[in-house]
């Protein structure tokens, strides 16, 4: 049950999150213990159990924290209560570009030669 990945893009300086819902199946339920990040450097995330009438889980809210354009990679483990998978990953991606209004060497310029 580790999900694929939570992919975090967006202009530097802007808030940039991904929110993902981890259901419980009703035949396999399970608690979260804990949650940590490999690196935690350049994300926060939080963790907030849910119930609904049909479904009841979490939903993991990981929010950037760097500020100038880059490329970083981390993974959140979540520890669970299961026998069956003791251990969720969550490999996290994140792609800071140059604000809009700053030229940056991520992208060519018009009369630069390259387009």
């Amino acid at each position: 049950m580790d999900y694929k990945y939570a992919r975090l893009v967006g202009p530097a300086g802007s808030e940039v999150e991904k929110t993902i819902t981890i259901t419980l199946e009703k035949n396999y339920p399970f608690k979260i213990l804990s949650a940590k990040a490999r690196n935690g450097k350049d994300i926060e995330f939080d963790l907030t159990p849910f119930t609904r009438r049909d479904a009841e889980g979490y939903v993991l809210t990981i929010k950037n924290k760097k500020t100038e354009a880059g490329r970083y990679a981390d993974t959140i483990f979540l520890t669970t209560d299961s026998k069956i998978k003791p251990t969720i990953r969550v490999p996290v991606y994140g792609q800071i570009i140059p604000k809009a209004n700053q030229q940056g060497s991520w992208m060519p310029q018009k009369g630069d030669g390259n387009g």
